[in-house]
């Protein structure tokens, strides 16, 4: 799984950054400084790593000396994300190409301190979801989940075909992505009910991207929206062509995208 291609991955790296939740990022940094302390190791697996974003943007966050392992399907990703990974002194990094929907989940996630992933959890079924978080439970592993995005659209234009393409987009987003029925906008809910099921203590706060019309990566933003909810009603895909192509032409308008990121933390022993 990851059918992004890198120019996507990169220009929406530049709407990521800004939108991550810094209360989730602050307790992020304070269990890393007392999960490691004195120089010690973390062991860190990124599932769904694409290019590398969440690494590089990670990385500074650590003061530990990492191993990072990247899991990704895309092996040219992948060989983006190592020639690009932000390592410092003692850091170490290798690449496992998977297909995360097949993978032995407990195997990948074992010895590991934190697992991360970013803008994945919403492609994913509740089935893959409960393996995932069944093998962190039994490893006693932090998970970090960033972006995942919520079902949130908003843009200053029409609205009723806005709340259209919204309701259609949503629709489109519980389709298999390649894990089975997707969890789409419910995945922010199904991560926080998982995890205090296993008894995670969990912080989590909103990470909504601000998005400009004229930004790099708007047209193929946008365009996704209009293809899924075209594919959902086919007979109105030139009433949503006409609504997008309304929303470039407004340079002053601002769209906001739902997300919401998760830390959390096992409990006690």
């Amino acid at each position: 799984m990851s059918g992004f291609s890198d120019a996507w991955l990169s220009a929406r790296a530049a709407w990521d950054s800004p939108a991550r939740s810094r209360s989730v990022e602050d307790a992020l940094v304070g269990w890393a400084r007392k999960r490691a302390p004195d120089g010690q190791r973390l062991r860190v697996v990124d599932l769904g790593a694409g290019n590398g974003n969440n690494q590089r943007h990670l990385a500074p966050l650590l003061p530990a000396p990492v191993d990072w392992m990247l899991v990704d399907s895309d092996q040219a990703l992948l060989a983006s994300a190592e020639r690009t990974a932000d390592l410092k002194p003692g850091d170490s990094l290798v690449a496992e190409v998977t297909d995360l929907a097949h993978a032995d989940l407990a195997k990948l996630v074992v010895a590991a301190d934190l697992v991360t992933a970013s803008a994945l959890f919403d492609l994913a079924s509740q089935d893959w979801l409960d393996n995932l978080l069944d093998a962190l439970a039994d490893e006693g592993t932090a998970l970090l989940a960033v972006l995942t995005y919520d079902g949130r659209i908003e843009a200053g234009t029409d609205q009723e075909t806005l709340a259209e393409v919204r309701d259609l987009v949503n629709r489109h987003q519980r389709t298999d992505k390649g894990f089975g029925p997707a969890l789409g906008p419910d995945a922010s809910a199904a991560l926080s009910a998982g995890l205090a099921a296993r008894a995670y203590d969990v912080r989590d706060g909103e990470s909504d991207w601000i998005v400009a019309p004229g930004d790099p990566g708007t047209r193929e933003l946008v365009g996704g929206w209009v293809e899924a909810a075209s594919e959902m009603a086919p007979e109105r895909v030139r009433d949503f062509e006409a609504w997008a192509e309304t929303l470039y032409a407004q340079p002053e308008a601002k769209i906001r995208v739902g997300h919401r990121d998760h830390f959390a933390t096992p409990p006690l022993s």
